[in-house]
Formats: structure tokens, sequence, C-alpha cells
């Protein structure tokens, strides 16, 4: 019988806090679960992976290394959906396997190598090529389902709302008039939109390197959404390194979308603090 590592405790407190309804049944059956997926892919753990909200494992496997990612999330399966178009399209790792269980949803990747993710890298060697180009190929592509949820919605009730849970490290919630401000900006957006696959969290920590130069992009947010708001929102993370008066025209450009699309998702996503 395989040796699994236990659930991490900052992950475990993380989940408790975000859905306390379904975190002691998934921490019970996560260790089985993953020890059944390691003695199906005859897999070795080899570390734990950083995450917030799941429990994320690096293995290796007569065929190569892969990475199993468990989660409670109740997006879990469109997570997984939103996953495996991506990987389709080559933006993101190969998607081997997705298990859904009323406590959660495991998914089986190839790992990326090296894997280090754009937080931890020198920001003068990243090519902005390598960053955004990518994104083009998800212009005009359907989401995974129609039922998919809508980013709008989202980024709508984090707007609407004076208290947030999900916060990045060391923001707080936007003023009222700002959010009012960008309320008014996403009702505009939302009269030409057309809900098709998005990432839709493409932080630094979820842009992974392949390779030398290339880049992957893990863990989506499982919503239907545009490829202008996940350029906006890594945008806004690259300008903190490499700020320009052209940059955002320049990124807009390499994903070929509009730039004044792009810098109306950012001011939304900012004052929505993604």
């Amino acid at each position: 019988m395989t040796d699994v590592p236990p659930i991490p405790a900052a992950v475990l407190a993380n989940v408790q806090q975000r859905w306390p309804d379904v975190a002691e049944s998934w921490a019970g059956r996560a260790g089985a679960e993953l020890r059944a997926l390691c003695d199906l892919y005859q897999a070795t753990p080899r570390a734990v992976l950083p995450a917030r909200y799941g429990f994320v494992v690096a293995v290796e496997t007569p065929d190569g290394p892969l990475v199993l990612r468990g989660s409670p999330d109740p997006h879990g399966p469109d997570q997984a959906a939103v996953a495996t178009a991506l990987a389709g399209l080559g933006i993101s790792p190969t998607v081997r396997q997705t298990l859904t269980f009323d406590h959660g949803t495991w998914t089986v990747l190839d790992r990326v190598q090296p894997g280090t993710s754009l937080y931890q890298a020198d920001p003068s060697t990243v090519s902005l090529e390598a960053l955004f180009v990518p994104l083009a190929a998800m212009r005009y592509q359907p989401p995974p389902h129609a039922e998919m949820p809508s980013l709008i919605d989202w980024l709508r009730s984090r707007l609407e709302a004076d208290h947030l849970i999900d916060l990045r490290a060391g923001a707080t919630v936007a003023p009222p008039g700002d959010r009012e401000a960008a309320l008014m900006e996403l009702a505009e957006l939302a009269r030409d939109h057309t809900p098709g696959l998005c990432h839709a969290d493409a932080s630094l920590g979820n842009i992974i390197a392949s390779g030398t130069c290339e880049w992957k992009y893990i863990d989506p947010r499982g919503m239907a959404g545009e490829c202008a708001y996940d350029v906006a929102v890594l945008a806004i993370r690259v300008a903190r390194f490499r700020d320009s008066p052209g940059l955002v025209r320049h990124v807009a450009k390499l994903a070929e979308v509009a730039p004044e699309r792009v810098e109306a998702w950012m001011t939304i996503a900012d004052t929505a603090r993604v």
C-alpha cells in the first residue's frame, strides 16, 4: 500500500473556512482517494505542491511525472472541464483523468517541468510574447458546456459585497464609490459579451514554466468568460514589474484582443480585488 502525505494544515484551515459543509467529508476521504490514484498509476508521491484550497501532490510514475490535484470546490467539475479544454489548445498541461464525488474532484495532469511559477521568476527574463501569445488560442472558443457559471455574475457578486473572504494577500475591499463605478463598467461590457472559454485566474502562481521559454496556465477558475479578461488580469500583475505607457496595447496585440476591452477588464478586476 502506497504511503501518502497528509493534507497541509493551512489548506485544511482554508477549506474549513470557505466550504465548512463539505470540509470534514473531503478531508476524511482525501487520503484513501489519493492512495487509490497512486496505486492506479503506480505512482510514488514526491512532494506536496503549494496551494490555497487544494491538495496537490507531485508523483513519479513509470510513464513520467504527474500531478494529482484534489479539491472540495463545488465548481471542481467545471474547473476540470476548462483545464481539459485549455490543454487541447496547448495552453495548459495535459489532463489524464478527472474523478468527481459528492465531496470533491480529483484531476490527474502531466507535470510541467521545471514548473517554476511566474511569481518566482526574474521579471527581466520573462518574455511577454511567451506569456500572452498563447492566450490568443482561446478567442472564439466556446465554454466546455452551456451551464458553466458566468464570470460576469461572479465579478458582480464581488463588487456588490461589502465583505469578502477570498481576498488576495494584503488587499482590502474597494471603497463603495469605486465598486459602483466598476459595476457600471461591467454592465457596459456585458452588453456585447459572448460567453467563451476563459481561464479566469491568471495570477502569477497559476502560470508555470515549461522548458526554458514557454509557460503553461494551471488551476482555472471554472467559468465562462472571455480571453480579454485573462489578458487584463495578467497585465495587472505584469505592470507591477514592467510598467510602460504602451504595455496594455502591446499585450492586447500579442493576444489579439481589443486594448480598450482589456483596459476596462483591468479596472473591474482590480476593483474586485481578484
